[in-house]
């Protein structure tokens, strides 16, 4: 049977087929509906044949000057502005997401979080809070883990933590209970036109939530009007000093304690001691998550989520010593100010692996950055001149095509004490389709080092570098 959100359609054109288009295809298949994918270039015939089953019809290529059918559900990374979707709603269709169908099939209670940097650890630590306070959790979204086919096992007493990024609120108002911004930074301006449609796209995650919650400084930052808020709970160093109206509280740090402070005074949390993620900005993403569960999760559950949390995969992965040296995978260190935060975490200086696609911002900062706290920097990728050029050759920087070959040479720089951390500022795009593809190449990398001797034989002088064009033959 069709459900009630889109009984008024027979056909659907599924616009991409990675995570979030197979989950759509594949639901909207099973509710009755004619489904047509339409991808550049499809997977496999046999990773179609679960779809094909199901009646789904595919399209290779380019998309058509229009779509025929009445139901449109875009990927996420498609604009959603480009002209075969805007001459087909002049038709009549009617833009919807895999993120949109998911919101309108569940009766989950419904956390959303979005940010430049760190939703992905702070929808997990949410997961967990709530977790140990025995509630069901569903975590999903822009991590990775679509949804929508698990609509169905959700009832009203289970939450559902949904990671959002820009390009999904570009099309999405979510009803939320709660409604999580970590913070704003330029990013993703290869995609979005300008900073201010970046910026809007992440003010639609407060439009209809019933609580807001929110670093103590994207006020300023965002240029967004206080009034227009729903209650919310701000959390951050300066979160402490914030004048609050009668509904909002704030969450902030006192010696080794998260203190959680509103209308009914104030609450002490002293999980940090305990807390295993290195770092200021790990802080602030636990000082966000206890402020989004307060109503929910009980001191203990809180407490003991932040000592058992041991971290997301590819954010400061620690993955291995050999020969002494350290590795470290933070491949989601997609943007310069990711970068710098898994530099203050680290505290040292280590052999640093960064490069990839750029994103439409400036890599001035990542260059910076990597000069006052790399020993060393080793460039890939399309962006590893931009990034030679914004280190100016205050540190030494060597430039490779390839990623394995940036790789081999940090490993061969190496010697006993040294870290080498992947943190790339930039997208994984070109090389790989995506970050975790990027961070496990990393992974069975430092795992295929295996003898000593592959470490420590080549050394770099820390007076001098230069960028070393290096081609893979």
């Amino acid at each position: 049977m069709i459900t009630q959100s889109i009984k008024a359609h027979d056909t659907a054109a599924v616009l991409g087929f990675g995570r979030s288009g197979r989950a759509a295809a594949r639901f909207l298949a099973d509710q009755g509906l004619q489904v047509s994918v339409y991808e550049s270039r499809l997977p496999p015939k046999e990773a179609l044949a679960p779809y094909l089953a199901r009646g789904v019809r595919f399209f290779e290529g380019s998309f058509p000057p229009f779509f025929e059918e009445s139901l449109l559900v875009r990927s996420p990374v498609i604009r959603p502005d480009i002209g075969p979707i805007t001459a087909s709603l002049e038709r009549g269709a009617t833009l919807s997401d895999e993120a949109s169908l998911f919101l309108s099939h569940t009766h989950a209670r419904l956390i959303g979080v979005t940010g430049s940097d760190g939703k992905t650890t702070t929808s997990a630590l949410i997961a967990e809070m709530l977790r140990a306070s025995g509630k069901r959790v569903f975590l999903g979204g822009n991590n990775g883990a679509p949804l929508l086919l698990r609509a169905g096992e959700m009832t009203p007493d289970d939450f559902a933590v949904l990671e959002l990024s820009s390009f999904q609120l570009m099309t999405l108002e979510p009803a939320l209970e709660v409604a999580v911004i970590t913070n704003l930074t330029p990013n993703h301006l290869d995609w979005h036109r300008d900073m201010a449609e970046y910026a809007a796209a992440k003010a639609r995650l407060l439009k209809h939530a019933g609580r807001a919650v929110l670093r103590a400084d994207l006020l300023q930052v965002a240029g967004w009007d206080e009034k227009s808020l729903p209650p919310t709970t701000f959390f951050g160093e300066p979160a402490a000093q914030l004048p609050l109206r009668d509904l909002d509280a704030r969450v902030f740090r006192r010696g080794d304690a998260l203190i959680l402070s509103g209308a009914g005074g104030e609450c002490e949390i002293p999980c940090l001691a305990e807390f295993r993620l290195p770092g200021k900005h790990n802080i602030e993403n636990l000082s966000a998550a206890l402020a989004a569960v307060r109503p929910v999760a009980s001191r203990q559950a809180v407490l003991d989520a932040a000592r058992s949390f041991g971290g997301v995969p590819h954010r400061l992965q620690f993955v291995g010593r050999v020969a002494g040296v350290e590795f470290y995978n933070s491949s989601i260190d997609t943007s310069p100010t990711r970068t710098a935060a898994a530099l203050e975490a680290l505290g040292r200086q280590p052999l640093v692996i960064a490069g990839g696609r750029g994103k439409g911002i400036s890599l001035k900062p990542l260059g910076d950055t990597l000069a006052t706290h790399a020993r060393a920097v080793f460039a890939y990728g399309e962006a590893r001149a931009e990034i030679a050029e914004a280190i100016g050759g205050r540190v030494p920087c060597e430039s490779f095509a390839f990623f394995a070959d940036a790789f081999a040479r940090a490993a061969g720089a190496a010697k006993n004490g040294d870290t080498v951390l992947l943190s790339p500022g930039c997208t994984a795009f070109g090389e790989f389709k995506d970050f975790e593809e990027r961070g496990e190449c990393f992974c069975r990398l430092v795992s295929a080092l295996g003898k000593e001797e592959k470490l420590g034989t080549e050394r770099i002088d820390p007076r001098t570098g230069g960028a070393d064009e290096h081609h893979r033959l």
